[in-house]
C-alpha cells in the first residue's frame, strides 16, 4: 500500500495535480498536511500556476492549484456562467469567482451544507457531467476516471489517459531528481 504522507511535497503535488501543471487541465484539488504554505507557494512562485486555500486546519489543508488563463475561458462561457449563478456565482473575475467557491466550501467543511458539486466546472469537467452528477447524485454513471461521466465517454476516457500519461511522466522526472517547477510549461496550451 502506498502512503502519501510519507512522499516529499513534490511527488504529492505531482500525483495529484500533474495535469494541471502541465497545462493540459484548469486546476485540480490538492490535499496536504497543514503547514506546506511556505513550501507550495515557493514551487509554484514565477510559473502560471497559482494556488488558493480553500480549507486548512484538523490536520489537512485543501488546496486548489489552477491556471488562472484556462480558468478564466471557463468561468466566462456563458452556459457555465449561468449554471453556476444557480449556486450564487455572482463574479467579475477569477479571484473573485475562487473566493465565493471557497465560501462554499467552508459552509461544506462546517457541515452547513452539502459538497459544492459545481466545484467540477472549475475543475474542468464537462457541464453535461457535472449536471448528471448532481441530478443521479453521484449514481448511473457511464464511465469512472477522474470524475463521472454522464456524456461523451470516449471523449472523456482519451482525456483521462493523456491525464495519466502526464502524470506518470512528471513523477518519473522527479524521481530522476527534476522538481515541480522546472517542468511547469509557461505557456502551455489548454484546450477546454
Amino acid at each position: 500500500m502506498h502512503n502519501w504522507m510519507t512522499e516529499s511535497i513534490e511527488i504529492q503535488i505531482a500525483r495529484q495535480c500533474a495535469p494541471v501543471l502541465a497545462g493540459v487541465k484548469p486546476s485540480n484539488i490538492l490535499i496536504l498536511e497543514d503547514g506546506n504554505i511556505a513550501e507550495i507557494t515557493r514551487m509554484l512562485d514565477g510559473t502560471p500556476v497559482g494556488c488558493r486555500l480553500l480549507s486548512g486546519g484538523g490536520g489537512n489543508s485543501v488546496w486548489l492549484l489552477y491556471r488562472r488563463e484556462s480558468l478564466e475561458k471557463i468561468l466566462t462561457d456563458k452556459p457555465k456562467m449561468e449554471f453556476l449563478r444557480c449556486f450564487g456565482y455572482r463574479y467579475q473575475d477569477v479571484e473573485e469567482a475562487l473566493w465565493l467557491l471557497g465560501r462554499r466550501f467552508q459552509s461544506y467543511k462546517q457541515k452547513s451544507m452539502e459538497f459544492p458539486h459545481e466545484m467540477g466546472i472549475f475543475l474542468g469537467y464537462p457541464l453535461g457531467d457535472v449536471k448528471g452528477f448532481i441530478r443521479h447524485r453521484g449514481r448511473d454513471f457511464l464511465y469512472c476516471g477522474y470524475w463521472k461521466v454522464y456524456e461523451n465517454e470516449a471523449e472523456a476516457r482519451k482525456l483521462f489517459s493523456v491525464y495519466t500519461s502526464v502524470k506518470q511522466q512528471m513523477l518519473r522526472e522527479l524521481y530522476q531528481g527534476k522538481h515541480v517547477w522546472q517542468m511547469i510549461p509557461n505557456h502551455a496550451a489548454m484546450a477546454v
